[in-house]
C-alpha cells in the first residue's frame, strides 16, 4: 500500500516534470550575443542633463539631430537609488556601473581642478588631508571618500569609480569636461567628476572648475560655458581614450526655472539647448565614428517631474535605428547601469565585477529620425500616464473590493444571496485585472486618470454581464471563464514578448525600472492564483458531469497547463521570474495532487521542493549558458550566487518586502480579507463549511492558494502586495460561491 501511495503522486509530478522538458526546448533556443565588443580608437559620452526626447522633437538642435539620425536611439531610464534622480546619483551610477546612491546631493557635486584654492585651503591639501593619498590627476573629486562609504552601506555592490579604475588599468586616459554651478560664487554643480573618477576620486585629465565658464548676464545665473575653454580641456587631439562632455548649460538653465517665470525658463532652457548644440556639432567635427565611439545620454529627468530622456550612441559596433541593453532586453530602452559596460565593450575591455555587464546593442531600422522620436515621446508619455494612474486606480480597486466584502457580509445576513446584481458585483471585481490588461492596448493618450478607470470599470462590468447567464448552466462557469481568460491572456502575452505589461497600471514602468522585461510581480499574482482557480473549477465541472471518467486525462491536461505556466513565468526568454517559480511550482504541485485525492505528506512535501528547486536551476543553467551580455537577471543572479553575491541581493530584497509592509495601500487588503473569512466561518451561519461541501475542489484551491501568497510574499520583494493582489482574486470568487450557496438555501 505504502508503495503505491508513494508511486502515485511521484507519477504525477513527473507528468509535470515530462511537460517541462518538452516546453522549455521551444523556449529556450539559443540567442546570438548581442553584446557591442568592438574596437573603438576611443569613446566620447557626452551627458545633456534634463533632456527629453519632447524637447528635441520641439526646439530640433540641428547637430544633435544630425548625430541621432544616423544613431541608435533609445529612451534612458534614469533610475537609479530612490524615486528621484539628483545629478550626483546619476553620475555615481554611470561612474560605478550599477545603481548608485549619494551621501548628501547638495555637497556630493563637489570637485575641483588640481591646484586650485578651495573654500578649505588649496584642493591638493584638501585631497590629500581626506584621502591621504598623492594628487596625480587633472581633476580631484573631493567627497568621493563619503560616496564609496555611503554605497558601501548599500546592498547593490555598487563600488564609485569603477569605470575609471577598470579603464586606468586597461591603460586608457580619461578626462572630463564640465561645470553646472549655479553662478561664480557656487561650487556644488561639478558632479559629472563622480562619472570620470577612479576610486581613488581623482580624473587623469580635463576640467571642471571656474575656467570653463564665461560670465554671460542674461544666461541662467549668469554663466555660460565657454567653447573655447571647452574645447581645450577636451583634449582630443591628446591622449584622451575616454572623455566625459557635460552639456552643464542644460543642468542651469532647468534649475533656473525655479526661480523664473514659466515663459522665461522655456526661452532660457531653448537658448541654453542652442548653446550647447554648438558645442556638440565643435565635438562631432573633431571625431571619427567609423573609429571612434560617440553616446549622448540625458543623466537625469526634467525637475516637473521623472520621465524618460535621450540615448543614441553611434561608431564602431552600432548600426542606425534602436539601441537596446541586456538590462533591460526590450528595443529602445537602456538605463544609466548600462553605460559604463558599453563603454568598456568599446574598448574590448572586460568589466569589473562590482558592475553590471549589460552593454548597449544596436537593432537596424529603416525608420526616420522622427518616427523614432515620435515612438519614444508616446511611450514616455505612456509611461508618465501610467505612473499617475497606478496609486488611483489602485485604491479604487481596493475600495471596489472592500465594497463587495460588505455587501456580500450584509447580503448573506439579510438573505440576498440568490441577488443577480450581488453576482454581477462579484463577477465584475474578479474581472477588473483582465479590464486592465486589455487596456493596455489602449493608446491612453484620450484618457486622463479618471476616465481610464472608469473604462476599465466599464469593461469589467460588460465581461460579468456577458459571462453571468451562464451561472444557469454550471455555477462554476462564470468565474472559472473570467479566471482562465485572464491566465491565459498573461501567458499569450508573455510568450509574445510581454507587450501587455510596460506602461500599464498593473505592469511595470520604465520609469520606475523595477522591469523592463518579462512578468512583474503584480502580473505573476494575477495569472497564477486566476489558473488555480480555472483548474480547480476546471477539474470539479468535467468530473460532476463525467464522475466515473479516468483521472488519466484530467491530470495531463492540469499538468500542462500547470507546466505551461511555470515555462511562461520563469522560461530566461519569457517571464525570467526567480521568485515566481519558487511560489508557483510548489502551490500548482499541491493544487494536482489535492484535486486528484492524494493526501501530502512530509516526504512528498520535500520532493515537491526538490523538483521546484530543480526547475529553477534548469532555467538558470539555460540562462548562464548564453553570453554575459545576453543573460536576464535570473542568470546574472545564478552568477552571483556562484560568487558567493547571493546573500547580499537576498538581503536587500529582504529589507525592501518589509519596507513594503508599511508603505503601501495593498496591506488594506489582508485586515480585510481576513475579517470576511472570520465572518464566513462564523459558526451560526457556516458559509465557508457549506462552500467547500458542495464545491470539492475550493479545499484544493484554498490551500494551495494560501501557499502561493506565503511564498511568494517572503520571496520576492514586492511583499505584501502578492498576496494582496491574489486576495483580489480569491475574494470575489469565494464571495461568488458563498451567494451561490446562500441563494440556494
Amino acid at each position: 500500500m505504502t508503495a503505491r501511495r508513494t508511486s502515485r503522486p511521484t507519477a504525477l509530478l513527473l507528468a509535470v516534470l515530462v511537460v517541462l522538458v518538452a516546453a522549455v526546448p521551444a523556449s529556450a533556443a539559443p540567442q546570438a550575443d548581442d553584446g557591442s565588443r568592438g574596437t573603438a580608437r576611443r569613446v566620447v559620452v557626452v551627458t545633456a542633463p534634463r533632456l527629453t526626447w519632447d524637447a528635441v522633437r520641439e526646439l530640433r538642435p540641428p547637430n544633435l539631430l544630425r548625430f541621432f539620425d544616423g544613431a541608435a536611439v533609445a529612451s534612458t531610464s534614469t533610475r537609479t537609488v530612490g524615486p528621484r534622480t539628483d545629478p550626483s546619483r546619476a553620475y555615481l551610477t554611470v561612474g560605478a556601473g550599477n545603481r548608485a546612491d549619494d551621501l548628501d546631493p547638495l555637497t556630493a557635486g563637489q570637485a575641483t581642478d588640481a591646484g586650485t584654492l578651495t573654500p578649505e585651503g588649496p584642493a591638493d591639501d584638501v585631497y590629500r588631508r581626506r584621502t591621504g593619498l598623492p594628487v596625480r590627476g587633472d581633476v580631484l573629486a573631493l567627497t568621493f571618500p563619503e560616496q564609496v562609504a555611503r554605497n558601501a552601506s548599500l546592498k547593490y555592490g555598487a563600488l564609485p569609480g569603477a569605470l575609471g579604475e577598470t579603464l586606468a588599468r586597461g591603460g586608457k586616459v580619461v578626462g572630463v569636461v564640465g561645470n553646472a554651478d549655479l553662478g561664480p560664487n557656487d561650487d556644488d554643480g561639478r558632479a559629472v567628476a563622480l562619472a570620470a573618477a577612479r576610486t581613488n576620486g581623482q580624473v587623469r585629465r580635463g576640467q571642471v572648475g571656474d575656467r570653463l565658464l564665461r560670465a554671460v548676464p542674461l544666461a541662467p545665473f549668469g554663466v555660460q560655458l565657454d567653447p573655447s575653454a571647452v574645447r581645450r580641456a577636451a583634449g582630443l587631439a591628446g591622449d584622451v581614450d575616454v572623455l566625459l562632455l557635460e552639456l552643464s548649460d542644460l543642468e542651469r538653465a532647468e534649475q533656473a526655472r525655479l526661480q523664473s517665470t514659466p515663459d522665461q525658463g522655456d526661452r532660457q532652457f531653448a537658448a541654453a539647448l542652442a548653446h550647447s548644440d554648438r558645442l556638440v556639432g565643435d565635438l562631432l567635427a573633431q571625431v571619427d565614428l567609423s573609429r571612434d565611439v560617440v553616446m549622448v545620454v540625458g543623466p537625469t529627468a526634467p525637475l516637473d517631474k521623472e520621465q524618460l530622456t535621450v540615448f543614441g550612441v553611434a561608431g564602431p559596433g552600432f548600426s542606425q535605428g534602436w539601441a537596446r541593453s541586456a538590462s533591460t532586453r526590450r528595443t529602445g530602452y537602456v538605463t544609466l547601469t548600462d553605460l559604463a559596460s558599453t563603454v568598456l565593450h568599446s574598448l574590448d575591455l572586460g568589466t569589473a565585477d562590482s558592475m553590471n555587464d549589460t552593454p548597449v546593442s544596436s537593432v537596424a531600422s529603416s525608420d526616420s529620425l522622427d518616427a523614432r522620436t515620435a515612438s519614444m515621446v508616446r511611450s514616455s508619455e505612456r509611461a508618465v500616464f501610467r505612473d499617475a494612474a497606478v496609486g488611483p486606480v489602485t485604491v479604487a480597486y481596493i475600495v471596489l473590493l472592500v465594497l463587495l466584502l460588505i455587501l456580500s457580509a450584509v447580503g448573506l445576513a439579510r438573505g440576498w444571496g440568490g441577488s443577480r446584481w450581488l453576482q454581477w458585483f462579484a463577477l465584475t471585481v474578479l474581472a477588473v485585472p483582465l479590464s486592465v490588461y486589455l487596456s493596455g492596448l489602449l493608446g491612453y493618450g484620450p484618457f486622463v486618470v479618471v476616465t481610464i478607470g472608469l473604462v476599465v470599470l466599464a469593461f469589467a462590468g460588460l465581461l460579468a454581464v456577458l459571462v453571468l447567464p451562464l451561472e444557469r448552466r454550471e455555477v462554476l462557469l462564470p468565474p472559472a471563464l473570467l479566471a482562465g481568460a485572464t491566465s491565459l491572456l498573461l501567458v499569450v502575452d508573455l510568450l509574445t514578448g510581454a507587450t501587455l505589461q510596460i506602461n500599464t497600471i498593473f505592469g511595470y514602468s520604465p520609469v520606475v525600472a523595477g522591469r523592463f522585461a518579462g512578468i512583474g510581480n503584480q502580473a505573476f499574482s494575477v495569472m497564477s492564483v486566476s489558473a488555480l482557480i480555472a483548474v480547480s473549477a476546471g477539474w470539479e465541472m468535467w468530473f460532476r458531469r463525467r464522475p466515473d471518467s479516468s483521472r488519466t486525462g484530467p491530470v495531463l491536461v492540469a499538468s500542462a497547463v500547470f507546466g505551461l505556466l511555470v515555462v511562461a513565468d520563469g522560461g530566461p526568454m519569457f517571464g525570467s521570474d526567480v521568485g515566481g517559480v519558487l511560489a508557483a511550482a510548489p502551490a500548482y504541485a499541491v493544487c494536482l495532487l489535492m484535486l486528484a485525492g492524494v493526501k501530502l505528506r512530509a516526504r512528498l512535501a520535500a520532493l515537491i521542493a526538490v523538483v521546484t528547486v530543480g526547475i529553477l536551476v534548469g532555467f538558470a543553467a539555460f540562462d548562464l549558458s548564453r553570453p554575459a551580455a545576453s543573460r536576464t537577471h535570473l542568470g546574472r543572479f545564478a552568477a552571483k550566487a556562484l560568487d558567493g553575491g547571493a546573500g547580499t541581493i537576498l538581503q536587500r530584497k529582504l529589507e525592501a518586502n518589509l519596507n513594503v509592509l508599511t508603505s503601501t495601500v495593498w496591506t488594506i487588503v489582508i485586515p480585510a480579507a481576513l475579517l470576511y473569512f472570520a465572518y464566513l466561518t462564523w459558526r451560526p451561519n457556516r458559509f465557508m463549511q457549506r462552500v467547500m461541501d458542495a464545491h470539492p475542489s475550493f479545499r484544493p484551491f484554498g490551500a494551495s492558494a494560501i501557499l502561493l501568497g506565503v511564498l511568494a510574499w517572503g520571496l520576492n520583494d514586492s511583499g505584501v502586495s502578492m498576496p494582496a493582489m491574489m486576495l483580489m482574486i480569491a475574494l470575489p470568487y469565494t464571495a461568488w460561491l458563498a451567494l451561490d450557496r446562500a441563494g440556494r438555501q
